[in-house]
Parts: structure tokens; C-alpha cells; sequence
């Protein structure tokens, strides 16, 4: 017998299958983050491309359509928050803000995510992730699973 959230787990794993059409850009400076999210994508037939940073990433899309970008919002040279800006005004496609920033004082938190959907992210999620809240912000971003024909569920 399973444990309720093993159940769960199972059954999430079971659902989500994408197409081998769905085509992911991750723009994040952390190779291993990149490198991660790229092995779990690979898995549901994703086929991901990565840039490892805002400039790369805005050159890939020039280059290449995709379904879905993920942006980390905090990367050396231009930040995740003007990324998303830049190309949300040059492209509809759906964006992700990533971020696992964290402010540790007393001031009054900024919250860096509330900006990103301000400047043009479809969804965000907080690092570190689960792969079901990255399924989750995915179809979020998507419509529900569906763009261009194309569902992660």
C-alpha cells in the first residue's frame, strides 16, 4: 500500500506526457538549474534548448521558435526582469520567471516575481522547484496545457 503522497506522485508522473513538438528555451546562468530542468523536460519528450544568460537567450530567439521560455530573473549581465521586458515586447510567446532570491533583512521584501508578471511573465515559480510545479507553471503559461496544439498533460 502507498502512502497518500506517493500515490499522488505516481499519478502526476502517469499524466504528464508532452509531445516531442514542445520546444523549451531556459535562460538561467546556473548550468546545473539548466541542466536539470533539460533532463526532466527530456523525459516528457521536450525537446529544450539552453542559453546561459539574458543576451544568449534573446539571441536563441531570434534564431528558433519555441512554446515556452523559463527566465531566471537574477543573472550576470542583462537581468532576468529586463530579458522578460524585452521580449515580451517583440514576442507573445509565454514566459516563466524563476527566482530563488531571497531577501534576508529586515527591510521590506521586494517581490521580485509580482515584477517579472508586471514586465511580462505569463507565471513564476520559486527555487528550488518540484517537477510538478514546473508541469503546473508550464500549463499555466500555456492556456491551461494547450498552445499552438501543444499539452504537457
Amino acid at each position: 500500500m502507498y502512502a497518500s503522497g506517493q500515490v499522488a506522485r505516481v499519478e502526476v508522473e502517469r499524466a504528464v506526457t508532452a509531445p516531442a513538438s514542445l520546444r523549451v528555451l531556459v535562460i538561467d546562468d546556473d548550468e546545473s538549474v539548466g541542466a536539470a530542468i533539460k533532463v526532466f523536460l527530456a523525459r516528457r519528450r521536450c525537446r529544450t534548448e539552453l542559453a546561459s544568460g539574458a543576451y544568449a537567450g534573446i539571441q536563441a530567439l531570434g534564431l528558433s521558435d519555441f512554446d515556452i521560455v523559463l527566465v531566471d530573473l537574477f543573472m550576470t549581465g542583462m537581468s532576468g526582469l529586463d530579458a522578460i521586458a524585452y521580449i515580451r515586447q517583440r514576442s507573445a510567446v509565454p514566459i516563466i520567471a524563476m527566482s530563488g532570491f531571497r531577501l534576508r533583512s529586515s527591510l521590506e521584501p521586494i517581490d521580485y516575481l509580482g515584477t517579472a508578471m508586471q514586465r511580462g511573465a505569463s507565471s513564476c515559480i520559486r527555487k528550488p522547484f518540484s517537477s510538478r510545479q514546473l508541469i503546473e507553471a508550464i500549463d499555466l503559461s500555456l492556456g491551461s496545457g494547450v498552445h499552438s496544439g501543444v499539452s504537457l498533460r
